[in-house]
Formats: C-alpha cells, sequence, structure tokens
C-alpha cells in the first residue's frame, strides 16, 4: 500500500521526469547529434529519491 506522501513526492517527481525526457529528446532527436542519452531513476522503499540526467556528445 502507498501511503500518501510517498504517492505525493512520487507524482511531483514522475512530472518532472516526464518533462525532463521530454526537453532530452528535443536535444538529441536532431541532425547533427551524435552520442548517448539516459535517465536514471533511484527509487528506495517505492520512493523516488532522485532523478540523472546524462548526456555525452561525441565530437565529430
Amino acid at each position: 500500500m502507498i501511503n500518501a506522501p510517498t504517492q505525493t513526492t512520487n507524482q511531483a517527481k514522475t512530472i518532472r521526469l516526464r518533462a525532463m525526457l521530454d526537453e532530452l529528446l528535443r536535444q538529441t532527436l536532431q541532425r547533427g547529434f551524435h552520442g548517448t542519452a539516459a535517465i536514471e531513476i533511484a527509487v528506495q522503499d517505492g520512493t523516488i529519491q532522485n532523478i540523472r540526467r546524462r548526456v555525452e556528445q561525441m565530437e565529430r
């Protein structure tokens, strides 16, 4: 069972996560970008603790 504080925290971070993914896709899905992109979610006891965004771009 998910308690109210966990649910509220996860809802807020899920909204932030979706916005980060949209921005990450906007940055990387364009002509001329060569590299990797990743989003990592750390979860503890069912609660999202932090979100990491990583972009590595190769220079050609």
